[in-house]
């Protein structure tokens, strides 16, 4: 599983995340608005109804934001 993290300079949930990968031990990638990608770009990957960040994304695929990203690992990862 590839973890695409797009956020944005002091976003709290941009920040957790981040934690909530490496307590999971999930390799990941963050990048960052205005240095990684514009906001065009971010649209390109995220559905326009999507207006906060940080935005995930799951093998190239979109999946939603912090909430979704710890239900996602709450069904993938619980044993």
């Amino acid at each position: 599983m590839k973890v695409t993290i797009l956020g944005k300079d002091n976003c709290g949930s941009c920040v957790s995340s981040k934690q909530l990968c490496e307590q999971r031990q999930i390799d990941y990638t963050y990048q960052l608005l205005g240095k990684d990608f514009s906001i065009v770009e971010f649209y390109s990957d995220v559905p326009r109804s999507h207006k906060s960040f940080p935005a995930i994304l799951i093998d190239g695929k979109y999946v939603g934001g912090l909430v979704e990203l710890k239900e996602l690992l709450t069904t993938t990862c619980s044993k």
